[in-house]
């Protein structure tokens, strides 16, 4: 019902308090001023029902309701002018009123205008079907108002023996007021609802008309008398009125539009239960009347027909709803299985489809609490029971649970949320997950939201792995420049040094020498691991020597772990074990495993040691990095192989060093483990299966020691570096071997076809003609001299240079030189190419 308005409130208000001031008056006034207070309540009542209706009239939304209004207010008209004449004889004259008189007929008036207003207020209520019920429901109340009319008022009015003006009036006045009450209950009959708005005024009309019906009988045997209950009787009817034109136009105008309504159902039991009770109160007043009427009989017998009728009527009716009704419910009942069926189905196809699904799919509501989720979030967590009623905020640290809290907050507020974030499993492990946050929208609001996550943890350990491949990568170019630019210069003061050490010098001049002789083989072993650890190259494995990667990846962080006080001793395999793996990613492992050492021992303030050791037996080889630190927690010691997971403060690890670790000995059958107490320090270690297979990378093929053959040697020495060609142009003089310099391959080749030469020793990058383009020249144009030609590089690592070195097969010597072994290999290749072909004579 729709909250009433102020104006509306106090003309309700008006009419309550009105009709209590009556009713006092009423009590409180002596009877010889009871007239006056009867005729003037019932000139206010009267016009405050007019002024009312004049107000519904106006306001109501309905063009119905403002023509029932208009009638009903002309009715209340009618009567007020019945009321001024019948005071004019009562209070100006002061005599009884004449009966008839000419208020009698505005009083008769009355009803017409109530009958059109009972049709305007009823009709635009919904009507039902016509059915021979409601014919029979008409009837029995037609037979029933009939019968009480005919007993109660005609019968007695017709033995009082009156004029027959006054038996006509009376007449009207009864008939009247029952053909209105009659009319209200046909019309509640007719429709299957009316509104309740509608059935307030159906209410007064009715209280006016039952008095008028009272006020008949009283005024025929001339027992009225103004002040009494009919007095009071009229002012509640009238003053109901009122109230009710006051909220009508607030009311819902038809039961379709959501007001109370009064059902046609409770119009009909109201129907059969006047219809008994009123053939029942007639029955009982002709049987105890002295002298048998034979039409209140005949009415008796119509009616008990009729209600017999309509009980007989009922019953068919009922069994035949019933079988309806058992029919419908079948109907419906297997509609329903049929639709669980269905629902049962979907629901199991949409199950199917979600376990389908390689990710997570979860449903949680505000409080982060999972209502759904799919088979996959259960592989993902590593849950032992089920998912649901758990909460997504137990698989989270607090620093992600917080963020988790704003992107679920702001997806209840309609957003898509797209982030990465690390969680913990039930096995107590660590994975990092891709997740998607989608608001499901039930109406207008969203009471839940939807979940896609992703186990993205292998991938970002490959993203790492990735990342350090090209970081590598980048290095190795950075590297293989500066190792040429190093080596060059490192070549040329060793070669002078050793050029100069074959003189006779003073004990102090030649340390000297030998000192920067020691240094520049230093710089050249330093380049060598820095390229070795730098060049990622192929991911194809081969046999490697572990010890040897072992020193190469100790010689790169031994001057940093010196400046820390910590001692590193290596305590290798005698039996130089060989395995079958990628010697980069091994050489990823010790360094990585040094590091994790190296972290540990600066939060320590005793000795700082770490030992790195290899053993080997047939099946297996053995790497362990033991330190002397602090010693690994129990409680964290099954989580330190899991992807981002550190302990180290913020910017100095990123939890992924034994994560990669891990990885890579399991990409090589092997296996990663700790060893710790805290404390006591911590020894990790790394098993690796030792392959059966022969077959190794190609090793440098050391010459053999081959004595100084006896005649001229002539070397062609090529190479852009003008110093280096001086340095080793010296040392050979020195050594009796006569040398000669070209700047790239092209002025070798214009020199060589000036004449021969025993060896050629050519750098591989050169500007202007590279070693590889000098090498295929002399392949093609002289094939004769590809045997005498030795090879010499920094950077043997890079991939060109170990293709070339491998497609070529030609000796090759690595910067810095040793000349002792150069002079060696010279005069072995010089050996070799005399004993195929008659050497060529300058």
């Amino acid at each position: 019902m729709p909250s009433l308005t102020r104006q509306t409130r106090a003309l309700v208000a008006i009419a309550a308090g009105s009709f209590l001031a009556i009713v006092l008056a009423y009590l409180l006034a002596p009877a010889d001023r009871r007239a006056l207070v009867a005729g003037v309540s019932w000139t206010w009542a009267m016009v405050y029902a007019i002024a009312c209706c004049a107000v519904a009239a106006r306001r109501d939304p309905s063009p119905d309701q403002r023509r029932a209004w208009v009638w009903i207010g002309a009715g209340c008209v009618l009567f007020l002018a019945g009321q001024l004449v019948w005071s004019y004889y009562e209070l100006i004259r002061r005599v009884m009123r004449p009966y008839p008189s000419l208020a009698d007929v505005g009083f008769l008036g009355v009803y017409v205008c109530f009958l059109v207003a009972v049709t305007e207020l009823v009709g635009a209520a919904p009507r039902r079907r016509f059915d021979y019920e409601l014919l029979i429901d008409t009837v029995l109340v037609t037979l029933t108002a009939g019968a009480l009319a005919y007993e109660f008022l005609l019968k007695p009015l017709f033995d009082l023996a009156g004029n027959l003006p006054s038996l006509l009036t009376s007449i009207g006045w009864s008939v009247g007021g029952i053909g209105v009450l009659w009319l209200i209950l046909v019309e509640l009959l007719r429709h299957t609802r009316v509104p309740l708005a509608a059935a307030g005024v159906v209410t007064a009309l009715a209280v006016l008309c039952v008095t008028n019906v009272v006020y008949a009988t009283a005024a025929m045997r001339g027992i009225f008398h103004s002040g009494g209950v009919l007095d009071l009787g009229w002012d509640a009817g009238l003053l109901l009125l009122a109230a009710a034109a006051a909220v009508a136009p607030a009311a819902p105008p038809t039961a379709e539009a959501g007001a109370r309504t009064i059902s046609g159902n409770a119009a009909r039991i109201a129907a059969l239960v006047i219809g008994l009770v009123g053939i029942g109160t007639v029955a009982i007043r002709s049987a105890l009347s002295a002298e048998p009427d034979a039409g209140s009989a005949v009415l008796i017998a119509l009616a008990v027909g009729i209600i017999g009728l309509r009980l007989v009527h009922s019953t068919r009716a009922d069994r035949r709803y019933a079988t309806l009704l058992e029919n419908e419910v079948a109907s419906q009942t297997r509609s329903l299985m049929d639709s669980l069926a269905t629902t049962a189905s979907a629901e199991r196809n949409l199950r199917l489809l979600m376990d389908a699904v390689p990710d997570a799919i979860v449903v949680v509501d505000r409080e982060g609490r999972i209502l759904e989720s799919n088979r996959p979030t259960r592989v993902m967590g590593a849950l032992t029971g089920p998912a649901e009623n758990r909460n997504i905020f137990e698989f989270l640290a607090a620093d992600a649970a917080a963020v988790v809290r704003e992107k679920l907050a702001a997806t209840f507020h309609g957003e898509i949320q797209r982030f990465e974030i690390p969680f913990s499993r039930d096995d107590r492990t660590h994975g990092v997950a891709a997740a998607l946050y989608a608001p499901i929208r039930e109406g207008s609001g969203i009471t839940r939201v939807l979940i896609l996550a992703r186990d993205i943890t292998e991938q970002k350990r490959n993203e790492s792995q990735f990342q350090q491949a090209e970081k590598l990568a980048a290095m190795g170019q950075l590297v293989s420049g500066v190792a040429h630019e190093i080596n060059n210069p490192a070549a040329i003061i060793s070669g002078f040094a050793q050029t100069l050490l074959l003189d006779e010098l003073k004990p102090e001049h030649r340390e000297m020498l030998q000192m920067m002789y020691d240094e520049a083989t230093r710089i050249g072993r330093i380049t060598s691991n820095l390229l070795a650890f730098a060049r990622a190259g192929s991911t194809q494995r081969a046999l490697v020597d572990m010890n040897d990667i072992a020193r190469r990846t100790f010689a790169l962080r031994s001057y940093h772990l010196s400046t820390l006080n910590i001692a590193v001793s290596l305590d290798l395999d005698p039996s130089e074990p060989k395995i079958w793996a990628d010697a980069s990613e091994l050489q990823q492992v010790i360094l990585n495993l040094l590091i994790n050492a190296e972290q540990a021992l600066v939060t320590v303030d005793g000795p700082r040691t770490i030992v790195v050791r290899t053993r080997a037996d047939a099946g297996e080889a053995r790497l362990e990095v033991a330190d002397s630190g602090p010693g690994i927690p129990p409680e964290i010691r099954s989580k330190i192989f899991d992807p981002f997971f550190t302990t180290k403060p913020e910017g100095v690890g990123t939890g992924l060093g034994l994560s990669i670790c891990y990885g890579i000995a399991r990409e090589h059958g092997g296996r990663i483990w700790v060893e710790s107490e805290p404390g006591q320090g911590a020894r990790f270690a790394v098993t690796l299966p030792r392959d059966p297979r022969e077959e190794s990378r190609p090793e440098p093929t050391v010459p053999p020691h081959v004595a100084a053959a006896g005649g001229d040697l002539t070397v062609l020495v090529v190479d852009d570096e003008i110093a280096l060609r001086n340095a080793l142009l010296r040392f050979l003089a020195r050594r009796g071997i006569r040398g000669e310099g070209a700047s790239d391959g092209a002025e070798a080749l214009r020199v060589l076809q000036q004449r021969n030469f025993d060896v050629i020793i050519s750098d591989v990058r050169m500007p202007g003609m590279s070693g590889r383009e000098f090498l295929e020249r002399l392949g093609r144009d002289r094939p004769d001299l590809v045997p005498r030609v030795v090879l010499s590089t920094g950077d043997t690592f890079a991939p060109d240079t170990a293709a070339l070195l491998k497609e070529s097969g030609v000796p090759t010597v690595t910067k810095p030189f040793d000349f002792a072994m150069l002079e060696r290999v010279l005069r072995e290749v010089a050996t070799r190419a005399a004993a195929g072909r008659p050497k060529a004579s300058g």
